[in-house]
């Protein structure tokens, strides 16, 4: 059975839409880890947030206290960062076997209004004590996802699948600068997922995801390493293929920050999540909307997000 693929981040929106890194937990639904059908996927999405600040005690405030390498900073900063992020993703389901597996390629353009780890970026770059109010309003590109690797076996109930992915700095990024839409750095995500299925209609899946970055353009900073785990599961309704599930994730950065500017606030978060998808036009358009609430957060933005959108399938021939 065909399914409807989700591929978000900050999208995130895969564009980034509360934290630091480009990598969300949830990015993406329980079923998407594993390499597509043959042909083309066109998904067109929309995505909102609304997200606040979490201090390393798990509580949300307007206080934010940076311990940068001898000059740590308390800044007093805004809060409920909103976002809104626009989706046009290309995806590729491969003809024949690679190494005896499924196979396909993934890209994901992304043009957004400053994200929140976009925020925080800009406050965690102050070098003095004060108020700051992040007001950047604009709408541009942000960085872009490409996912060269993307293989999957299936062997009885069980698939697995090896991914990697690269977050390309494709978004305006300036030191210190209010209009920035990217993070000014390279990101590498590596991925392994395992699918059980449980049932004729019940998928349950985990997935957990490391991902790596490089050091900022043009700043003496680089993010710690953050490691991911995603799990969900989804229950087919009909033989349509329409589908609903849940989801959950866990991130956490497993390594400090290096050099003597942006945050050095190591930060966790977690999140829970549904989904839905609908075919229009089976096998050809279909629907798909989710929600996520974040928990657990700490060091970092935290709350809730929400994505809609259309998908067109164009099977190979």
């Amino acid at each position: 059975m065909k399914k409807i693929f989700y591929v978000f981040l900050f999208i995130q929106s895969m564009m980034k839409l509360y934290g630091q890194g480009h990598y969300n937990g949830s990015s993406f639904n329980p079923n998407d880890y594993f390499a597509p059908h043959e042909g083309f996927i066109i998904p067109v999405w929309y995505g909102y947030a609304n997200m606040n600040y979490f201090n390393g005690q798990g509580k949300k405030t307007d206080h934010l206290i940076n311990p940068v390498p001898g000059n740590p900073t308390a800044l007093q900063i805004e809060q409920k960062v909103i976002t809104h992020s626009f989706i046009l993703m290309a995806i590729y389901g491969g003809k024949g076997k690679i190494l005896g597996a499924n196979w396909g390629l993934m890209v994901i353009p992304t043009i957004n209004s400053p994200t929140a780890n976009i925020a925080l970026d800009y406050y965690s770059q102050q070098t003095g004590p004060g108020s700051y109010v992040f007001t950047n309003k604009s709408l541009g590109f942000g960085d872009m996802y490409v996912q060269p690797i993307w293989l999957s076996w299936k062997q009885g109930r069980f698939q697995y699948a090896l991914n990697y992915g690269v977050w390309a700095p494709t978004g305006k990024y300036e030191h210190g600068s209010l209009d920035n839409g990217g993070h000014g750095y390279w990101s590498h995500n590596i991925r392994g997922a395992l699918k059980y299925k449980a049932t004729s209609k019940i998928n349950l899946s985990i997935a957990p995801t490391l991902e790596i970055n490089q050091w900022q353009k043009n700043t003496d900073f680089k993010e710690g390493s953050h490691l991911t785990f995603d799990l969900g599961g989804s229950y087919l309704l009909n033989a349509r293929g329409n589908e609903v599930g849940v989801f959950g994730n866990y991130s956490k950065q497993i390594s400090d920050d290096k050099g003597t500017e942006g945050s050095f606030l190591s930060d966790q978060n977690a999140g829970i999540g549904a989904f839905g998808s609908y075919w229009i036009v089976p096998h050809r358009i279909g629907i798909m909307a989710r929600v996520t609430q974040n928990f657990a957060t700490e060091n970092r933005f935290g709350g809730i997000a929400f994505q809609t959108g259309v998908n067109f399938l164009i099977p190979a021939k």
